[in-house]
Formats: C-alpha cells, structure tokens, sequence
C-alpha cells in the first residue's frame, strides 16, 4: 500500500473531513480513502454512461415517467 499526501487543503476543508469521519465513527484517513473511491467510482460511471449511444424511447423520458406514474407506479410498499 502507498502513502498520498495532499497539501494547501484550506481548513475549513479539513474540518468538515474530521466532523464527518467521526460522525461516522471512522479516522481521517479512512473517510478519505472511501470518499475518494466514491467520487472515482462516480466519475468512471459517468465516463461510460457518456460512451454509450443515446437510446431513442420514442417519446420524451419526462412523458414516459408520467405514464408510468399515472398507472401507478412504483408499486407502493
């Protein structure tokens, strides 16, 4: 494993990476790691949505919704 340093974090930064690592009862170290493997995970999503062809639904997907909405779904729970 390797060791990453990032410098000039402005401090208020910082505070909030503390206040939520122990809202969530982790370290420093450890809430950054999962933040950035959510942001990287995020931003290849995206690079692959982006990829892919665009899909013709033959009507406008805010339409599409509303139909579905008007028959009732989602099911409720």
């Amino acid at each position: 494993m390797s060791t990453l340093q990032v410098k000039k974090v402005p401090e208020d930064l910082k505070a909030r990476l503390v206040r939520q690592a122990r809202a969530r009862g982790l370290s420093l170290s450890e809430f950054v790691l999962e933040a950035l493997e959510r942001a990287l995970d995020e931003a290849e999503w995206r690079e692959g949505l982006a990829q892919r062809a665009p899909v013709d639904l033959g009507l406008p997907a805010a339409r599409l919704l509303e139909e579905a909405r008007e028959e009732g779904w989602p099911p409720s729970s």
